[in-house]
């Protein structure tokens, strides 16, 4: 008996020393620096560091220094805040925490600015649901675009465009230099892949103020008619269709619901291959641009000075868009493949990345600017608070505000737009055109 209690009692001392040790695990001073044009920027700011099983988030004092105490680990610093109506974005390369870290030096992470857009992307829907027995179904794919100020806005030349790679598994062709960054925001541009829409010749779109208009991707239907779970898009204002172009699977391209006026069919040309506009389900990478100086985007994309060849077939190229161009733009990675992560866009346009997930009927919904929301007198006794429409309840709207149904009882809605898509977006558990 003897014999037992001891070897009980030494069992129970090593998994008191196990758990002891994966208590105390060591932590490491950590100091973040935010720099504008390789200086110091005084500047009080969120500041986020990042690992592959972290993140941790503080405030930098008034010298824009941030300071952390981290486990060991690899690691990328990034920040996000907004003077103005200019926002700041940036991020620091990839370092190592450990032993041999040197503490007393501050990391940097160097900011660029980029001003707001009247336009944005308020919901991004691509990853699909599930069927009524087995399997998903992804072709119900929705993008809704947002007048987010107080006056009309004219969208008749607004282009949509897919960011490359196309999907977050797929080969990353733009390697970042030492500093962390990829040619093409070194050379001004963003690169675009396999086509970019835009609306019909003589369309008129007017957005009015905190409106939005629908552009069905795929399927310009109501799809739950054969899914219970899908999206209805049979009312949609515009939709992705030009057979003509080379999209012509059948699935992802019936004919659209009547209710659909033909002029409002977008319309593009295909440079790239393939017989679908491959927008990733649970990792897309989408923006919208209007071209500067009336260009004339139906000749821009047929001109091969515009473009940036990376091998030897239409997969492998690349629309060279200007940054100054881009509105706005969201980056989705799968969580299988965040460990390669690499921003699709320049900093100018967006920073960080959301995590997306296939047939789970989630879309990628804009947070609530809750400051500039609750400063307009009209929404006084309009807004309703307590949102809980997250797909993570860790990861919802900071604001509260439930948008939707803020909307609905006539409340104008100011969304985020830091152009960091983390920190502007959460995924939805429920599309919003389901309700």
């Amino acid at each position: 008996m003897k014999k037992v209690f001891f070897y009980l009692m030494a069992t129970a001392g090593i998994l008191i020393l196990a758990s002891c040790k994966e208590k105390f695990e060591p932590l490491f001073d950590v100091s973040v620096q935010i720099t504008q044009f390789g200086e110091p920027l005084e500047i009080q700011a969120p500041v986020s560091l990042v690992s592959a099983t972290a993140s941790y988030s503080v405030t930098s004092d008034e010298h824009g220094i941030a300071a952390f105490s981290v486990p060991a680990g690899a690691y990328t610093a990034s920040a996000s805040f907004k003077v103005g109506n200019t926002n700041y974005n940036g991020s620091s390369v990839e370092f190592v925490v450990n032993a041999e870290f040197d503490s007393e030096s501050a990391v940097p992470v160097p900011v660029i600015a980029s001003n707001t857009s009247a336009l944005i992307i308020k919901e991004l829907y691509t990853g699909g649901c599930k069927k009524n027995d087995t399997g998903n179904w992804f072709y119900d794919k929705y993008v809704v675009i947002y007048n987010n100020s107080a006056e009309e806005v004219d969208a008749s030349r607004l282009c949509i465009g897919m960011g490359a790679i196309s999907n977050s598994q797929n080969q990353n062709y733009y390697p970042l230099n030492d500093d962390g960054i990829a040619e093409f925001e070194t050379d001004g541009w963003c690169p675009a892949c396999n086509s970019i829409w835009w609306f019909q010749a003589g369309t008129e779109v007017k957005i009015p103020a905190y409106s939005q208009i629908t552009v069905a991707i795929t399927g310009a239907i109501d799809h739950t008619v054969t899914y219970n779970n899908s999206v209805d898009l049979s009312g949609v204002d515009y939709v992705m269709y030009d057979k003509e172009a080379g999209y012509s699977v059948a699935s992802a391209y019936p004919a659209p619901a009547a209710t659909i006026p033909t002029t409002h069919y977008l319309k593009t040309y295909e440079f790239g291959q393939g017989t679908l506009w491959s927008i990733g389900t649970n990792s897309a990478g989408l923006f919208i641009l209007i071209p500067e100086n009336n260009v004339d985007i139906k000749e821009w994309v047929k001109t091969e000075a515009n473009f940036d060849n990376r091998g030897t077939n239409k997969s492998t190229k690349f629309a060279k868009v200007p940054i100054s161009w881009v509105l706005d733009g969201v980056d989705i990675w799968s969580e299988d493949n965040e460990t390669k992560y690499y921003s699709r866009f320049p900093k100018a346009i967006n920073t960080g990345h959301l995590l997306g997930e296939t047939g789970s009927g989630y879309s990628h919904y804009r947070n609530v600017d809750k400051e500039a929301t609750e400063a307009i007198a009209e929404n006084a006794g309009k807004l309703v608070y307590g949102y809980a429409g997250a797909a993570d309840s860790e990861h919802s709207d900071p604001s509260g505000i439930d948008a939707e149904a803020s909307i609905a009882g006539g409340a104008k809605i100011v969304y985020m737009d830091t152009n960091n898509s983390p920190a502007d977006f959460h995924n939805r558990k429920v599309a919003s055109l389901k309700k």
